[in-house]
C-alpha cells in the first residue's frame, strides 16, 4: 500500500490544524500585547477607557481561541471519519 494513503493526517486536515493551532497561539499574543507591549494598565489610563479597551481586546482573543479550538476539533474528526471510511472500504473488500 501506497505511504501517502497510510498518512494519519492528510493535508487539508494539516492546514485547518495548523490554523487553529495559529489562532489560539494569537489569541495570548493578542492579551500580551495588550497588556505588555500597548501598556494598557488600570492605573495608567482612566477607568472607563480601560474598560472599553478591555472588552474589545477580550472579544478578539476570544474569538480566535473559539474558532481556533473549532478548527483544531474539526480536523481530529475529519481524520477519524477519514481512517474509519477507509478501513471499511479495507474490511468490505476482503
Amino acid at each position: 500500500m501506497n505511504e501517502r494513503v497510510n498518512k494519519r493526517i492528510n493535508s487539508a486536515e494539516k492546514v485547518i490544524l495548523i490554523t487553529g493551532i495559529l489562532l489560539v497561539a494569537l489569541s495570548f499574543i493578542s492579551e500580551f500585547h495588550f497588556h505588555y507591549i500597548q501598556g494598557f494598565m488600570p492605573d495608567l489610563m482612566e477607568e472607563d477607557i480601560f474598560k472599553r479597551a478591555e472588552a474589545a481586546e477580550v472579544f478578539n482573543s476570544m474569538s480566535f481561541l473559539i474558532l481556533g479550538v473549532i478548527l483544531i476539533i474539526t480536523a481530529f474528526i475529519l481524520s477519524k471519519r477519514r481512517l474509519k471510511a477507509k478501513s471499511f472500504k479495507q474490511t468490505n473488500y476482503i
